[in-house]
């Protein structure tokens, strides 16, 4: 860099002896008009191609949620009954979750069969009840549907309750079989 500045001084008269043509301002302030103008335009034409992705995403996000609410059909069940149904209901879903997290911290059965069968019960039984929120959709004020929904959270409610208080009962018997051993 030093050495390009001594270069530039020693040869400053060879650099001042040309004067730029009398059109040469003109054609400079021109070109760089010209460049403005293009910049403009190009930043333009990004906003523009900005806001056709944006408006292209918000459009697909749109008909995506409109497509997935047409192929998943809205099940009905007894929240949309009335305000006391949906208390209802939100108890004995509650209450289910509860249970069945309480049957998965306490273990299963000692036999895989046994699991199988309760697998295989509650899965009968789910079925059994979108059997029932296929019915109620058909039927909103049919208070047969109602009731039978209602007894199927009281009905699995029940089950649950057995296979927890079997549960305790196969623990219990476990520790005094351990206590007895040793």
């Amino acid at each position: 860099m030093k050495e390009l500045e001594k270069v530039l001084r020693e040869h400053k008269e060879a650099f001042n002896d040309h004067d730029p043509g009398n059109d040469h301002f003109e054609n400079f302030l021109g070109k760089l008009n010209n460049e403005q103008k293009k910049k403009s335009l190009f930043g333009m034409s990004r906003l523009l191609k900005v806001a056709t992705i944006a408006i292209f995403v918000v459009i697909s996000g749109i008909t995506g949620y409109q497509i997935r609410k047409i192929q998943s059909p809205v099940e009905l069940g007894l929240g949309a009954i009335s305000p006391e149904y949906q208390e209802v209901e939100l108890f004995y879903t509650s209450n289910i979750d509860s249970q069945l997290r309480m049957i998965e911290r306490m273990g299963s059965f000692d036999k895989k069969e046994h699991q199988n069968i309760l697998s295989e019960e509650l899965k009968e039984m789910d079925k059994r009840y979108h059997q029932l929120k296929q019915e109620l959709k058909l039927h909103p004020d049919d208070d047969r549907v109602i009731q039978a929904m209602i007894e199927y959270y009281q009905v699995k409610t029940n089950v649950l309750n057995r296979i927890i208080e079997q549960l305790y009962q196969v623990r219990k018997q476990t520790k005094t079989n351990l206590n007895v051993s040793a």
